[in-house]
């Protein structure tokens, strides 16, 4: 493929095509297994809803939605493909893992990195699911304060995966924590650090936690936003400005994380996706932000960042 183009589930498109962009963010999911995950409202399961919250989104100038649901969350490739056709958003779903504790293969203990990797080539290049529907991106994530030898494995896996695909990297945090740790495994492996991505990390609101992880050259996700239960937005607010002025503009991007259905309007509470775009956007011009900066959060950085490089 050409350089410049990101790879959605209705085939490769021009990055410049993404346009307002969340970039992490569920609209299908289905987790299997035991523990608190997988109660129902973990439970994204409906087409139809998953179409609806998509054209409110398309309504409101919504361009493309960063699906993060892996196959061991419930990936759904054939409602992803239905839920973009009918809604006209772009959607650039992923292939890897949450963490260890969110769902991997009793044989990924056995598994070589290399094999690992293999297994996430078959879904950028050739298709997931036995379909011959493609991952865009690469996804992997590790535990609370720690990274099991699994998810190291996966993360390593991830990194050579993506520099053969030309892919980003983006990974989970649980509650935003060793995101420094990520960027040293990955960088092990040689991963040029503009395509990798740490999402959650202001789970942890840490100023000095999030420049040591943008010194790398990685980017960032803020997906927190309007997560009153965790701390005030004007926390995010703060962080947020002293990063812009440090000059990361470039390597930061905003989204909401919606992965249970008491985040989605269309379930029946809220926020939904369009909170981002007609409540916190104007809250972050009224705080000083410009428009200019808030374009490249929300529209060139996700643009650059996503597209493949091969």
């Amino acid at each position: 493929m050409a350089k410049g183009m990101v790879r959605t589930v209705l085939g490769d498109i021009e990055a410049s095509k993404m346009g307002f962009t969340m970039a992490h963010e569920h609209i299908l999911t289905n987790p299997q297994g035991e523990g608190t995950k997988n109660n129902l409202d973990h439970h994204l399961d409906s087409v139809p809803l998953a179409i609806q919250m998509l054209k409110e989104f398309k309504e409101i100038g919504g361009g493309a939605i960063i699906e993060t649901t892996p196959q061991s969350w419930g990936r759904n490739t054939p409602g992803m493909v239905t839920a973009s056709q009918e809604s006209g958003v772009h959607v650039i779903a992923c292939t890897g893992y949450i963490c260890e504790e969110h769902g991997m293969e009793p044989e990924l203990t056995d598994w070589s990195i290399n094999y690992i990797a293999e297994r996430m080539l078959h879904d950028v290049q050739v298709g997931m699911d036995g379909t011959t529907v493609k991952a865009g991106w690469i996804k992997a994530g590790t535990a609370y304060n720690h990274i099991t030898s699994n998810e190291e494995k996966v993360l390593r896996a991830g990194a050579r995966a993506a520099m053969k695909a030309g892919t980003c990297l983006h990974t989970h945090t649980t509650a935003g924590t060793m995101g420094i740790e990520q960027c040293e495994i990955v960088l092990e492996e040689g991963l040029d650090m503009s395509k990798f991505i740490v999402a959650h990390v202001d789970r942890f609101p840490d100023l000095w936690y999030h420049r040591q992880i943008l010194k790398t050259g990685a980017n960032i996700i803020y997906d927190g936003p309007g997560k009153a239960k965790y701390y005030p937005d004007s926390m995010r607010i703060e962080l947020l400005q002293q990063l812009v002025e440090d000059g990361y503009e470039d390597q930061i991007m905003l989204s909401n994380d919606m992965g249970r259905r008491s985040h989605h309007k269309v379930y029946g509470y809220g926020p939904g996706f369009n909170w981002i775009k007609e409540r916190f956007l104007p809250r972050l011009l009224d705080e000083g932000f410009s428009q200019e900066v808030l374009d490249k959060f929300m529209i060139y950085n996700p643009a650059r960042v996503y597209q493949m490089e091969k």
